[in-house]
């Protein structure tokens, strides 16, 4: 669309979203997913066309109101380093690019990610559970699809992951990050039993702190026999005890505990809002 027809395409939009009281953040957002479905079109956040959007938009709202954001941030480990990942806001069809969370990554870090591609594909399908977990939990917050005591874990289970996240992503990670990484995979897993079959407090309590037991109960009630290969895993964890301890670890062993409580966090997203961002990436391949 050239630029005049998109000014008279856009001008229509702004006067309807003003009539409607819709606020200046949401109007580029909203404007992209109409424009998707009016054009019959996906959008990619990084075109030139959503640029343009953006920048109309920008010229015409309140300082600072349009910038974009994220809706999750996370790590992913590479090269020695863990490099933040970022999950943008988006509304409708609009197309997300794997590597352009990636922001901070320099670009000969991510020219040499690029040219792996057995390290491109782990991050592409660690990339699409954080798609997944971030939209997932946006979609159960605001669908009121599930309550309860399974809601509590969940959400629960997310502050202690985003924690994690947080502890890892600094200068220097902090090996006590894996307690948070613990926490969160135990409170996860609780979660699903909770909203899949119901889970009381004393059911909780009875499954205690004992990753194991949790995981075999897991599989029990989901039927993800998969998930039972990373039972050896779980042997990264510290017991719970040993939370007032000094944690020294690699950041390596400190990766893998994070990776488990993602995967817990994303299979409860998927499987309560039927996203699956992985049948996309499959389908590509």
């Amino acid at each position: 669309m050239d630029d005049s027809a998109l000014e008279e395409y856009l001008l229509k939009l702004n006067s309807e979203f003003s009539s409607s009281g819709l606020e200046h953040k949401k109007r580029p957002w909203e404007a992209l997913r109409r424009y998707s479905t009016d054009h019959n079109v996906s959008v990619s956040i990084s075109s030139s066309t959503a640029d343009r959007i953006f920048k109309w938009f920008e010229k015409r709202s309140k300082p600072g109101a349009n910038e974009i954001g994220s809706l999750f941030n996370s790590v992913y480990f590479y090269d020695g380093e863990f490099w933040d990942i970022s999950i943008p806001l988006s509304y409708g069809r609009v197309q997300l690019n794997a590597l352009d969370s990636l922001a901070e990554m320099p670009s000969p870090i991510k020219a040499q990610l690029m040219n792996e591609n057995n390290e491109l594909w782990k991050y592409t399908i660690f990339w699409a559970d954080c798609v997944d977990y971030a939209h997932g939990l946006e979609d159960l917050t605001k669908t009121g699809k599930i309550s309860g005591f399974g809601k509590e874990l969940l959400f629960a289970g997310s502050q202690e992951l985003k924690t994690a996240i947080q502890l890892l992503s600094q200068n220097k990670p902090d090996p006590r990050s894996i307690l948070n990484s613990r926490m969160a995979v135990e409170i996860f897993i609780k979660s699903f039993i909770a909203l899949k079959i119901g889970l009381s407090q004393s059911e909780a309590k009875s499954l205690g702190h004992n990753l194991v037991k949790g995981l075999k109960r897991f599989v029990e009630v989901s039927g993800y026999e998969d998930f039972m290969k990373i039972e050896k895993d779980l042997k990264i964890f510290p017991r719970v005890e040993e939370r007032y301890k000094e944690q020294s670890l690699t950041r390596g062993d400190l990766w893998l505990a994070f990776t488990i409580a993602q995967s817990f966090g994303t299979i409860v997203a998927r499987e309560f809002t039927g996203r699956n961002t992985l049948e996309q990436v499959f389908s590509h391949t």
